[in-house]
């Protein structure tokens, strides 16, 4: 066995006691980003009493401020009295933004000293909480012979590749070490066989219709769909886009459901677009079903998941389909940390030796990470 992951804990771990050296004497503090993640940094910066100089965005703004405190361009920031002794905190957490750009314009104005995401939790885990794939790198370190485990299961080196970046990723903040992602061929991505036709679909997380759409436009033939959206207006938008293609999604069926292990109601947090999902904090009751349950005559051969950090559960809810028809299943692995390991570890155990696994990176920084688990049987 290599220890790939053996030395990124070493690196790691010395980035984490050399940032332990930040706080020892005074400086300025920067956030790059005005978004919902870099207002929560603000504020976990403010109740540690650390002084923040300003947020940095990329594009001026007509309102300067933003809680009080200046918003600058780059270039404006570094022209600040006390930009020589400045860090820069990228407080930006999303699926869109080109990290290594914004890194290139930060040095360019003349900051060297720029703190990533996964630095900031080494000082406020606890306070900016567990978001998608993000939290702090020392909870990998325990887990090493699950993470070789998931990775020997993948089946080609370019999936064992984007998985060795992911995790230098996620160890080290090095944003350089991920690959550029495939913008455009989520759920159908190119050099991998193509599901096998015609579809007899399972959307879980079906949204406004935008899967079937994309495989419509592809021209990729559809038996049948079955498809589940529990946020109302996702849902609402869902039914009119397969009442105006009724023509071609004549056997489509629609859920306003969750998917889940067992067929109950769940909090949900709706209005959140694509993030709507099963939440603690949802003010909103939603019915969640299993599809073991909810579809037990139907015999898809292809699953999809982007539910928004219940793919596990759904998963397990989905065990008597899995084993029986062996379909090809396209599930989200960054919802939550442990998913990149835990998914792949537990589709291998419902249908063990049935599946090739493979990973396809679908955008920036570590988002839209999808398993591709494609049934060996198909040659």
């Amino acid at each position: 066995m290599d220890d790939f992951l053996e030395k990124l804990v070493e690196r790691a771990s010395e980035r984490m006691d050399a940032n332990q050296e930040l706080f020892d004497g005074y400086f300025p503090a920067f956030i790059y980003g005005a978004g919902a993640f870099g207002r929560d940094v603000h504020r976990a910066l403010v109740d540690a009493g650390l002084p923040v100089a300003g947020f940095i965005d990329h594009m001026e703004r007509d309102e300067p401020f933003l809680n009080g405190t200046p918003v600058y361009l780059p270039e404006q920031a570094a022209r600040t009295k006390d930009a020589g002794k400045a860090v820069v905190f990228l407080g930006l957490h999303n699926y869109q933004a080109d990290v290594r750009k914004i890194i290139a314009r930060l040095k360019n104005a003349g900051f060297s000293r720029i703190y990533s995401s996964v630095d900031l939790y080494d000082f406020f885990a606890e306070e900016l909480g567990i978001r998608y794939w993000l939290v702090n790198r020392d909870y990998y370190f325990s887990l090493l012979p699950f993470l070789y485990k998931a990775r020997d299961l993948l089946a080609d080196s370019k999936s064992r590749a984007l998985f060795s970046a992911i995790m230098e990723f996620r160890l080290t903040g090095d944003v350089s070490a991920l690959p550029d992602p495939d913008l455009f061929d989520i759920y159908r991505p190119a050099g991998l066989p193509a599901w096998k036709t015609p579809l007899r679909f399972v959307d879980c997380g079906a949204f406004d219709g935008d899967t079937l759409k994309d495989f419509m436009n592809a021209n990729i033939a559809i038996q049948s769909a079955v498809a589940f959206e529990p946020d109302p207006t996702n849902y609402s938008k869902l039914s009119h886009f397969v009442s105006r293609n009724q023509e071609t999604l004549r056997e489509a069926v629609l859920f306003p459901c969750g998917v889940f292990s067992s067929t109950r109601q769940l909090s949900f947090e709706t209005g959140q677009g694509m993030a709507s999902g099963i939440s603690n904090k949802g003010a909103a009751v939603v019915q969640c079903v299993a599809l073991d349950d909810a579809i037990p005559a139907f015999a898809p051969n292809l699953i999809k998941m982007d539910i928004e950090g219940a793919e596990y559960d759904a998963l397990l809810g989905a065990r008597r389909l899995i084993s029986e028809h062996t379909p090809g299943i396209a599930v989200s692995l960054y919802h939550r940390p442990e998913h990149l390991w835990q998914l792949p570890m537990l589709v291998e155990n419902i249908a063990p030796g049935k599946y090739n696994f493979h990973m396809r990176s679908h955008a920036m920084n570590d988002f839209e990470l999808v398993l591709y688990a494609l049934p060996k049987e198909w040659k």
